[in-house]
């Protein structure tokens, strides 16, 4: 009997928890992660959209610039919000490496929601979700 007693406390105190959460914590349709838009010109990569993809994961350009030069180890510039890559670089490998940022620096790890910001703790810069408030160190860049 004491074993019903628990489990009907276990699914009210669920039930409370389940109510607490925001909206946008269950709400799995909602946004869409971009994906990488380039061309081969020449000798050199144009990632089309990628002050557009900055913008849309709330993530500083020269944060994700700084990323992708550490896996590609090419030299490059951002003109008129795209990147130029001197190199050829397929959309694929492109978005292989995009997907890499998004999961250490934008995805959260509890949830698996792309609600998050960057902030500093004790000096230590952290990843903090909106959703589920689930704070992780982020890698260093």
């Amino acid at each position: 009997m004491n074993d019903t007693k628990n489990e009907l406390n276990y699914k009210d105190l669920l039930d409370r928890i389940y109510m607490s959460l925001p909206n946008k914590a269950l709400d799995d349709s909602r946004f869409i992660l971009p994906t990488v838009e380039s061309m081969v010109m020449g000798k050199q990569t144009i990632w089309k959209n990628f002050s557009k993809v900055a913008k849309t994961i709330k993530r500083d350009e020269s944060q994700i610039y700084k990323f992708i030069m550490k896996e590609i180890s090419t030299s490059s510039s951002i003109q008129n919000g795209t990147l130029i890559l001197n190199g050829v670089f397929n959309n694929y490998k492109l978005n292989q490496i995009f997907e890499k940022y998004l999961k250490n620096f934008v995805i959260c790890l509890a949830c698996k929601k792309p609600d998050t910001d960057i902030v500093t703790q004790n000096g230590v810069k952290v990843l903090k979700c909106s959703v589920c408030g689930a704070i992780n160190p982020l890698p260093k860049l």
